[in-house]
């Protein structure tokens, strides 16, 4: 919420901290029925809420979602070289032998991301085939990443990276057979984790987290039944807070529209 804020203030809009709770709160209760759905969700709260211009919260949500995938990548990057110097090769054998993920997909998938890059610029230098609300979203993404605040920006993402992180780290200690797993693969759990997430899967990506997570687990010599259960166990938390707030928030919402 507080690094959400800090965007809205580069726009010089005075976003309240508890608005800003419960249309979070509330977008991710709409992203667990219909994933993708809960970021225009959060604009629309906002905009009913606050009168918040719905152009401004999207650049606000887009240029936050890219700075997370951003993070995730340079993770990713930082676990795969990890690897390098470990007697470990969790993430290589994971995706080699799970997700048949090979070193020609992963180029053919950065060209593929490159090609559309440059289409997007193609496409941008000629005004006339891009809308105006789209030319006013990017325009307001662009001015964002301008914006002067951008070491509490940092710091709040560091801060955010570090909860996931232990949102799976400390419930390793649920079990016997899985305490005895290291920081460092409690970190490799949780970029597999991360990932399985970001599918646009209904329930939090449900089934195919507890896939990834199950099977990580199971590279590290964890058996499959305790693995599948800690897999459900952090899932099932995560989902029990979505729920909580996300309906706790909507209530509050409609509590403050009436008043």
């Amino acid at each position: 919420v507080m690094r959400w804020q800090l965007l809205f203030n580069g726009v010089q809009l005075k976003a309240p901290q508890n608005y800003l709770f419960a249309s979070l709160a509330t977008g991710y209760l709409v992203n667990f029925v219909i994933p993708r759905l809960g970021e225009i969700t959060r604009a629309l709260v906002l905009k009913r809420s606050l009168n918040f211009p719905i152009n401004t919260s999207l650049s606000t949500i887009i240029l936050e979602r890219l700075v997370d995938v951003i993070s995730l990548g340079v993770i990713l990057g930082f676990a795969f070289a990890l690897e390098l110097g470990s007697s470990q090769s969790v993430l290589l054998q994971f995706t080699k032998d799970v997700v048949w993920l090979t070193p020609a997909k992963i180029l053919m998938l950065l060209a593929f991301l490159c090609i559309a890059t440059l289409i997007y610029f193609q496409i941008r230098k000629r005004k006339d085939l891009v809308s105006k609300w789209i030319n006013e979203l990017m325009e307001n993404i662009f001015s964002l990443v301008n914006m002067k605040q951008k070491a509490p920006f940092i710091i709040y993402t560091i801060i955010i990276w570090v909860g996931f992180y232990l949102m799976t780290y400390l419930w390793i200690f649920m079990f016997e057979e899985s305490a005895s797993l290291s920081a460092y693969e409690a970190f490799l759990v949780m970029v597999l984790g991360v990932v399985a997430r970001t599918l646009p899967i209904q329930a939090g990506s449900a089934g195919a987290y507890h896939f990834v997570v199950g099977q990580a687990l199971l590279f590290m010599g964890i058996s499959i039944s305790t693995g599948n259960a800690l897999a459900l166990i952090i899932h099932g938390f995560q989902t029990l807070v979505t729920l909580v707030l996300g309906f706790s928030a909507y209530i509050w919402l409609i509590y403050k529209s009436k008043n």
